[in-house]
């Protein structure tokens, strides 16, 4: 009884905690599905302006001993101040049981520039079939992670598989079950080592930064992680390994091509640390922590919003952080409140506005999955109700696309629509838009562009694969 009362009690704390914060808006919450694992589960915001969760359940309302990946959306201009709960999401497609070896347990979560939505764990990908409303299963042998769109749109993951006596990575291309080899990876591991080639893992990755691939890949057992860089044609090189702890771990890449990684350490009392990759030296070199509180840390995650401004989250024990930005005087601590204990396995995700999207907690008793948004000093909430989402179709587009801005706030008379490529590199501009523009491209070569229109005061982003 008197334990009932105290998670009772705990949970109405972190419930008014919650709703305290102005700076944080709630869009999601759950302490229902007690998943009692290592769980990660994913959040990603699409090209159109949904927001999804991949939520891991292990509720045992379906099957016991079972866990599975409950997929849910929300559109994000629907938002108001009184949301909490799970009002407002939607159920996409069916529950899908998590295939996964250990307690590591990890899905990979990606969405292409045309709203595809893909799921990744042990030996499958699946595929939502949006006419269907069914999550369709592809048999993916030696995948090990890595989901991630690379710059002209293709779906890439990672593959660990022996070929003869040797034994090779492969960054593959997926496309509706069909596996092409991008580029090969091959690494003579020292005498002794033993890789187990399908253990799905968080610090398994992909970047790609002007047509250069920085791939980092996690070894089970002893917290190694090999990292390299390079491409297909000149191969790879392969960095300094590291000892991280696992899927404790996490690595960025700058559009400099500098390469971050936050970690934990592997034993007790698990201090937070953060390197960089010092290529003149060929060696990891501690990074700038000024600013953050360096205690006892778990899960973590860096990543750059879309203005390129590093951002951290870390999940340590009581007061110990939560989300940071950094800046010219070091770390900024933006909250949520003043600090959020265990907080287990935070991710961050920003949308094409730029708005920052945080996912936090396991789903059970005083751990309760939750989803937030971050409300920048310098924009108001009402801002959030011109939330929009630039509708570009077709997408992919061929000869030309039509750009929708029936539902848009902004003055059409003084709009302006930006074309850029993928490397950001300014195409041509429009003036003069209607509520619905055809916009020719059949001279612009293959690949993925950045549509931008603002008038002043509101600005829209969206991408468009030209194929």
């Amino acid at each position: 009884m008197k334990k009932t009362i105290f998670t009772s009690t705990l949970i109405i704390l972190l419930y008014l905690s919650a709703i305290a914060d102005e700076n944080w808006n709630i869009f999601y919450w759950n302490n229902q599905i007690n998943p009692s694992i290592n769980v990660q589960s994913e959040i990603a915001v699409a090209p159109d302006g949904t927001l999804y969760l991949a939520e891991l359940d292990y509720t045992d309302i379906y099957e016991t001993g079972l866990t599975y990946v409950h997929v849910r959306s929300y559109d994000i201009s629907q938002w108001t101040a009184d949301n909490f709960s799970q009002s407002g999401w939607e159920t996409v497609g069916q529950l899908m049981h998590l295939n996964m070896p250990n307690n590591e347990v990890h899905i990979d979560f990606a969405i292409t520039p045309d709203n595809q939505l893909y799921i990744g764990m042990q030996d499958s990908i699946f595929w939502f079939n949006a006419s269907a409303n069914l999550w369709e299963s592809y048999y993916v042998p030696d995948y090990i992670g890595g989901m991630m769109v690379d710059e002209s749109g293709r779906l890439l993951i990672l593959q660990s598989v022996d070929i003869s006596s040797d034994h090779r990575f492969l960054i593959t291309e997926f496309e509706a079950g069909s596996l092409t080899t991008v580029a090969t990876i091959e690494y003579d591991f020292p005498a002794g080592v033993i890789l187990y080639p399908r253990i799905m893992n968080e610090a398994n990755r992909i970047f790609q930064v002007d047509g250069t691939f920085y791939v980092s890949i996690a070894r089970a057992s002893t917290h190694q992680n090999y990292y390299f860089k390079g491409d297909a044609n000149e191969g790879f090189t392969a960095l300094k390994e590291h000892f991280n702890h696992l899927n404790l771990s996490s690595m960025v890449v700058s559009t400099q091509g500098e390469i971050i990684i936050s970690h934990r350490g592997a034993s007790s009392p698990y201090t937070l640390a953060l390197k960089s990759y010092d290529f003149d030296l060929d060696d990891w070199v501690a990074f700038d922590m000024d600013g953050l509180n360096a205690g006892a840390a778990h899960a973590n995650h860096l990543a750059y919003d879309r203005q390129g401004r590093l951002t951290f989250t870390y999940s340590g024990e009581f007061n110990t952080g939560f989300v940071f930005r950094y800046g010219d005087n070091g770390w900024e601590h933006i909250g949520p409140g003043d600090a959020i204990g265990i907080a287990h396995m935070p991710k961050l995700a920003f949308d094409l506005s730029n708005s920052l999207f945080l996912m936090h907690g396991i789903g059970a008793g005083a751990t309760p999955l939750v989803v937030r948004r971050f409300v920048d000093e310098t924009t108001s909430v009402a801002d959030f109700k011109h939330n929009f989402s630039l509708q570009l179709y077709p997408n992919p587009a061929k000869s030309h696309f039509t750009m929708d801005l029936s539902n848009s706030p902004m003055e059409l008379n003084a709009a302006i629509m930006s074309l850029f490529d993928n490397k950001g590199q300014f195409i041509r501009q429009w003036h003069y838009l209607q509520p619905k523009t055809t916009i020719d491209v059949a001279d612009l070569p293959k690949g993925l562009y950045s549509v931008v229109v603002q008038d002043g005061q509101y600005k829209h982003t969206q991408n468009i694969i030209v194929q």
